[in-house]
């Protein structure tokens, strides 16, 4: 597993012919003071983030969130569009029906 290859979705409906639908890298924060962090060091310049945890869907009202967590930019909620919902509603069912967080 590469924790710096961000973070990416897959169709695995066809497990012989996986498609990746969805992606996400965060940026790095290069030398920003982050003594909380597991790649900090002083003077360091860090070109890539790493992921620091499993993501979660998340529904809040009709919105579907994925939760994650990264070394050097922390908690992120990533939204995804009306449009990739629809797109991909046959392969999201299950996330679709989750009950909404409150």
């Amino acid at each position: 597993m590469n924790v710096q290859a961000g973070l990416r979705i897959f169709d695995i409906r066809d497990l012989y012919h996986p498609k990746e639908i969805a992606y996400w890298k965060p940026s790095a924060l290069r030398k920003a003071l982050l003594p909380g962090s597991f790649t900090w060091s002083p003077g360091a310049d860090r070109t890539a983030d790493r992921t620091a945890g499993t993501p979660r869907f998340v529904k809040v009202g009709d919105e579907l969130n994925l939760w994650t967590v990264s070394d050097g930019n922390g908690f992120q909620v990533l939204r995804f569009s009306a449009d990739f919902k629809t797109r991909y509603k046959d392969v999201l069912g299950e996330v679709l029906r989750i009950q909404p967080h409150d």
